[in-house]
């Protein structure tokens, strides 16, 4: 059995989409331990873990909240760039550490648990971290939570709400083009000031061929076989791209989750769930105005539970009174309530779709930022839900969609075909499979390695 560590840059979403996998591969027989940032380490554990915090010097307990800067004032783009520079300006002092030989708590760490393979996950940052594995001979793959599509494929980005006809166009295929021109552009600066950082790390290692070419382009300036925790037939055409390997869902339903009043909810009628995801997005006046409409549509609605999280955005006492069938809360067990719930309306995570599938919940949806407008544009291409303007909402509009995704019989039928899909995939452990067979060639030529040094 082998050694293997799990180590995902704090983003919630990154760290649940990694626990069933963990989660087999210790039932397998594998050692499996997490590292990582002191803000994952509470997640980790409560779910059962070993977790080893390091870096604590640059990325203490909430940094990354701290670096997460909000501002939605008029001058929120100037505020925007600042906390951008602020990021950077840490990164860059980061990686003089790490060149400096504060590479040593994560290769010292490596070496005292004798880690045989590497799941890294989370932001593009860690790859730096995986050309330290790499240093010792150390095989390595990367766990893509966030829903991706690699440019060249055909396909809109995933930050792009596009949803194609099924025939195509060539005005569809120019749309795409643009799409992909807009979401370059916006990332265009910070990833070449990454692959800049990348560039000395590897330099430290001697290890120049850290980059592979390829007609795909990806996020990340290291060549890592990645896994997708999606099936692909949620994408709009299958996509092949070499090292690229989609392995269900990977939701562990034995995730912790918090306490809930559960008698709230006791009678017989169905229930309405509604949350928009861990992080912020857009001003406190949008989320109130937000909050206000579902509020509306949840009065004119007493045949329905409603439970409404309103996380960070706006505290659950905040805002008008919530009518008998609704309870506000702040945190929610996301996976217990989809167990009962008919109905969600929800930002488009990528993890929270791939929840509803497995439960068979349909959804209305109102994507924020990142990925959301890309996972909420393949589940209406699939018939799996109906989406709307978060900013912009009434609660007519609103009410129409709920009708709309509980009474169309086609919503129904493509939600039961996927769902299959999902729990087929899911049942097959394809991750651990995949995880175990790198593992075993990785294995394998470092004996033929060692045979061919013996004979010499």
């Amino acid at each position: 059995m082998s050694n293997i560590l799990f180590f995902v840059v704090h983003q919630v979403g990154s760290l649940n989409a990694s626990l069933q996998l963990a989660a087999d591969l210790k039932s397998r027989g594998h050692k499996v331990v997490y590292a990582g940032l002191a803000d994952s380490a509470e997640l980790i554990r409560n779910n059962g873990f070993e977790f080893h915090s390091l870096f604590e010097n640059f990325f203490p307990r909430h940094a990354f909240k701290n670096l997460d800067y909000y501002d939605f004032s008029k001058w929120w783009w100037l505020n925007s760039l600042i906390s951008a520079r602020r990021r950077h300006t840490l990164l860059v002092r980061f990686v003089d550490y790490l060149l400096a030989g504060g590479d040593e708590e994560f290769l010292g760490l490596m070496k005292a648990l004798r880690i045989d393979f590497v799941v890294f996950g989370g932001v593009p940052h860690v790859e730096w971290l995986a050309l330290m594995a790499r240093s010792l001979g150390v095989g390595a793959i990367y766990l893509r939570a966030a829903f991706s599509v690699p440019e060249g494929v055909g396909s809109p980005p995933a930050s792009s709400g596009l949803v194609p006809t099924r025939e195509g166009s060539l005005w569809q295929s120019f749309r795409a083009l643009i799409a992909w021109k807009r979401h370059n552009l916006s990332r265009e600066w910070n990833s070449k000031k990454i692959a800049t950082l990348t560039k000395k790390i590897a330099g430290k290692y001697a290890i120049g061929d850290y980059r592979m070419d390829s007609p795909y382009k990806k996020d990340f300036s290291v060549s890592l076989p990645e896994m997708i925790p999606f099936h692909p037939s949620f994408e709009f055409d299958r996509i092949d791209v070499p090292d690229r390997h989609y392995i269900g869902a990977s939701v562990w339903l034995e995730r912790r989750e918090v306490d809930f009043p559960w008698e709230s909810i006791a009678d017989d009628r169905p229930l309405i769930y509604c949350a928009l995801g861990t992080y912020l997005w857009h001003a406190k006046s949008d989320y109130d105005r937000f909050f206000r409409e579902v509020s509306r549509v949840a009065k004119e609605m007493p045949g329905w539970r409603w439970v409404v999280v309103k996380g960070g955005a706006v505290e659950a006492g905040d805002g008008e009174s919530a009518s008998e069938n609704v309870i506000v809360v702040n945190e929610a067990p996301q996976l217990a309530l989809l167990k009962r719930a008919s109905v969600m309306i929800t930002h488009g995570g990528a993890n929270t779709v791939k929840e509803c599938i497995l439960f068979g919940v349909p959804m209305v949806i109102f994507p924020m930022a990142g990925d959301h407008h890309g996972v909420a544009a393949r589940a209406v291409y699939h018939g799996l839900a109906t989406r709307g303007d978060f900013k912009h909402i009434t609660a007519d509009e609103l009410k129409l969609k709920i009708a709309t995704v509980t009474t169309s019989p086609y919503i129904r039928g493509q939600l039961r075909l996927m769902q299959e899909r999902f729990a087929e995939m899911e049942a097959a452990k394809v991750g651990v499979k995949l995880v175990e067979s790198l593992v075993r060639s990785r294995n394998n030529a470092h004996s033929e390695t060692a045979q061919v040094r013996v004979d010499n």
